[in-house]
């Protein structure tokens, strides 16, 4: 079962029925979920309980209302978001009832990073060919699909699985595996700095900052090599970046590097937020719908900030709910990180390690939501089924100590409540 999840995110994220059309009417997405459901129904499950799984469900109950009530719910975008959104829940169901033990997770981790390795090598490898686009000035690198092509998605969609690949590395893996995990993280920098993403470009350095903040117990140290890292970086693209791509990335100290519309564009970020807070105002509680930031900012391109977008779209309810999502998110980590402080002797392995770095994710979905509209995106749910998963083994392992430092708790269920 483990093996055709990962098969699913293989077509989920290269989508190889946008790459080559023919095949899109084949259907084959659907008719592998389909497939997917069907072994599932006839496979060992369980639900595995979690804070997450309340916050998501009261999200879709309100994503489904704020469409329901929508002046705009005829309209196809709006539509095929709330589509595309209970596709993505269907899968959330699917991990969180199938993936049961450490060695599953880690299994299904490893797929993640497998399907975005191969969707990142085709979009180089159609790079090199000739295959960008030309905007701000400058030729940008795209991903080979249509629904996450955008240089600034496409940048994005790279940067959430380097978190989840370095924990990987901390398991202290084969050689082979740390060969292809160099491999991984040296092509998902180089891609992020050939899409000429600035928000790509700042959340690369602020999550290598985080995690280094994170891995060094003299916390002064993270400076220095943050200074040698960054002086490393600067050197490094100065002399392989083309000189297009360096005047991008100098716009974000000094904007006269890039052309007047780099810093419109930038600009329009804060724009939007505010555009975004004046359209809840006529609809505060719910907000208007799905994509409706669309037809009432009139863009037709999205909002391209999350703050505004949950507040214009989803209202008041919405803007709680995402709170909300954040506070179980930390809880979740407080609870996996008091497992081990408790337990000093406990070596920091993989379920540490992934716990820690989905919340670095985190931290870098809310940073890069300012430029993004990123709302409904796949990794929301994504991560928080890692992380349920992961508090659910951390939650096994704390029963099979408790019934081997107390044995006698399995034959006398009386006295076992006497701790209750």
């Amino acid at each position: 079962m483990i093996w055709l999840l990962g098969g699913y995110m293989w077509l989920f994220i290269h989508r190889p029925f946008e790459v080559w059309p023919a095949l899109g009417a084949l259907q084959i997405e659907r008719v592998y979920m389909i497939g997917l459901l069907l072994v599932w129904l006839f496979s060992p499950k369980g639900w595995t309980a979690n804070r997450n799984h309340w916050v998501t469900a009261v999200f879709s109950a309100l994503l489904l209302a704020s469409w329901v009530f929508s002046p705009y719910m005829d309209q196809l975008v709006c539509s095929a978001v709330v589509e595309d959104y209970f596709k993505i829940l269907v899968f959330y169901v699917l991990v969180v009832t199938t993936v049961r033990d450490e060695r599953s997770l880690k299994l299904l981790i490893t797929l993640f990073i497998g399907a975005a390795g191969l969707y990142m090598a085709h979009s180089f490898w159609e790079f090199l060919g000739g295959r960008y686009v030309y905007r701000m000035g400058i030729r940008r690198m795209v991903g080979v699909d249509a629904t996450f092509s955008d240089p600034n998605a496409f940048a994005s969609s790279l940067l959430y699985t380097a978190p989840l690949a370095l924990s990987l590395w901390m398991t202290k893996p084969g050689k082979l595996m740390r060969l292809l995990l160099i491999g991984y993280l040296f092509g998902v920098c180089l891609c992020i700095l050939l899409t000429g993403s600035r928000t790509g470009f700042v959340g690369l350095c602020f999550c290598s900052f985080l995690l280094l903040l994170l891995s060094v117990r003299r916390k002064a140290l993270v400076v220095v090599w943050s200074g040698i890292g960054g002086t490393a970086i600067l050197g490094v693209t100065a002399v392989a970046l083309p000189a297009e791509l360096q005047n991008r990335y100098l716009t974000l100290i000094d904007s006269s590097y890039g052309p007047k519309n780099a810093t419109e564009s930038a600009n329009s970020r804060f724009n939007n937020f505010l555009e975004g807070c004046r359209a809840w105002q006529s609809s505060p509680v719910i907000g208007h719908g799905p994509r409706s930031f669309d037809f009432i900012g009139s863009h037709k391109m999205g909002s391209h900030n999350l703050y505004g977008q949950v507040l214009c779209e989803m209202g008041a309810l919405g803007a709680l709910t995402l709170i909300s999502f954040v506070i179980c998110f930390i809880l979740n980590w407080r609870e996996v990180y008091r497992y081990y402080q408790d337990r000093p002797e406990q070596p920091r392995d993989f379920l540490f390690y992934l716990s820690r770095n989905l919340v670095v994710l985190l931290v870098l979905l809310l940073l890069l939501g300012w430029s993004g509209h990123t709302l409904y995106r796949y990794n929301w749910r994504w991560f928080a089924a890692f992380q349920a998963i992961a508090v659910h083994c951390i939650r096994k392992r704390q029963q099979a100590e408790a019934t081997v430092t107390l044995p006698y708790l399995v034959h006398y269920p009386m006295a076992a409540m006497s701790f209750v």
